[in-house]
């Protein structure tokens, strides 16, 4: 009977033992896991930082870059607005009937426009003739650099950015741009194709217009000058509207993005 209890008394030291093998086995699991688990946490939260610090990166390019284009969309803006208006001025007082024209209304004189200083003549005035047809010549260029927009596409980061607000301002300038000034630029095609007619039907530069004696009797005495003049007129006040357009997205996304850097 002795030996019986001493056995039973064995046996329960060594499940006793084994109990707390097993126990410190589990300790040594968790406390493996839960290490593992801070190095992802620690891991992934420096990895965050370096996101966060791209994304803050490329967002400041990004107000640079939309700077560069504002520089071109504001030139692009005046000169469509000066060409309008201008034209419009050259067809009345070469005799032109523009009640039945949808563009009497003048398009507001843009508060940058430097082409011409003050108010636009209500009169003949020639040196405003002559920048007339050579401003009508000259072909605008608008250069949207979508290289940081590609960059943080390319790398994932764009959708990182947690802000709603900012990435719709984004793709709503971007989209704009696109569709207007950077798939097909009819305006270049349009330009040029009056600057050969002048050239080829009237052996006519427009840069060298100014040096002809009367610029208006040449526009008075050849209806078809004064029909492409008025076909060019509509696409400059469209051309001038866009840049203003893409102007105040472009804005909107630089505003958002100083908003999103202040609130982090």
């Amino acid at each position: 009977m002795i030996k019986f209890f001493r056995k039973i008394r064995q046996n329960m030291i060594k499940e006793n033992k084994a109990s707390k093998y097993l126990l410190y086995a589990i300790g040594e699991i968790v406390l493996v896991v839960i290490g593992i688990l801070i190095a992802l946490s620690i891991n992934n939260w420096n990895e965050t930082r370096k996101s966060d610090k791209q994304i803050d990166l490329l967002l400041k390019n990004l107000v640079q870059s939309i700077d560069e284009d504002l520089n071109y969309l504001n030139k692009t803006e005046i000169l469509h607005e000066f060409r309008s208006n201008s034209l419009a001025y050259l067809l009345r007082i070469s005799g032109h009937n523009l009640k039945q024209l949808s563009f009497v209304e003048p398009v507001p004189k843009h508060k940058n426009n430097t082409i011409w200083e003050g108010s636009y003549p209500d009169t003949l005035n020639m040196d405003f003739v002559n920048l007339t047809m050579i401003y009508s010549g000259i072909h605008d260029d608008v250069v949207v650099n979508k290289n940081v927009l590609d960059e943080l596409k390319n790398t994932g980061l764009y959708s990182a950015i947690k802000n709603d607000s900012l990435k719709k301002a984004i793709n709503n300038y971007y989209t704009f741009v696109n569709r207007n000034f950077l798939i097909e630029d009819w305006n270049e095609g349009l330009t040029t194709s009056w600057r050969e007619f002048l050239r080829d039907k009237y052996g006519v530069l427009t840069m060298q217009l100014y040096f002809k004696d009367d610029p208006l009797s040449f526009v008075k005495l050849n209806e078809s000058v004064r029909v492409r003049i008025h076909e060019m007129i509509g696409p400059a006040r469209f051309r001038s509207g866009n840049a203003s357009k893409a102007i105040d997205l472009a804005e909107d996304v630089i505003t958002e993005i100083n908003t999103y850097q202040k609130s982090k």
